[in-house]
């Protein structure tokens, strides 16, 4: 809660969590996930190998509905669209890695615990709904700027 007497509309985790002490902002991460009314993805060429991206997609997906994820998922891709596309539909979390091998082994101990072959069919779901950031008429980008991020 700002003092301006609104809630935050927009949360970005690499500038809303201290990159100095990430530990610190990972413990509350999936409370900040699971407010949000929309998750954006940026889907570049890294994105499906990179767990901490597939880690925020876990939170969102373990969290909710199938449907409701969807919903709240809204694909961009920031460079090919066909190619962001087929990414995520051919997204394997069991492909996904970090730099620390402990942090690594951790995460995916937590996404086998929900089964591999149901969250990456989670996130593949979502594969044909990616749009260029370029393309306004999509129904992503209207989503992104619809009125719905406001609490």
């Amino acid at each position: 809660f700002l003092s301006n007497g609104f809630y935050p509309s927009f949360w970005l985790d690499k500038v809303c969590i201290n990159q100095s002490q990430i530990s610190d902002g990972l413990r509350v991460l999936p409370v900040n996930i699971m407010s949000c009314t929309k998750v954006v993805l940026l889907v570049g060429s890294t994105y499906t190998h990179r767990l901490w991206c597939a880690w925020e997609l876990f939170v969102l997906v373990a969290f909710s509905s199938e449907q409701l994820a969807l919903e709240r998922m809204v694909p961009l891709a920031l460079q090919d669209e066909t190619l962001a596309q087929e990414q995520l539909g051919a997204f394997d979390a069991r492909n996904a890695f970090c730099f620390d091998p402990n942090e690594e082994r951790r995460l995916q101990m937590v996404i086998g615990a929900l089964g591999f072959d149901e969250f990456n069919h989670r996130v593949r779901s979502c594969a044909g709904r990616c749009s260029s950031i370029g393309s306004r008429s999509s129904r992503a980008a209207s989503s992104i700027n619809s009125n719905s991020w406001r609490r």
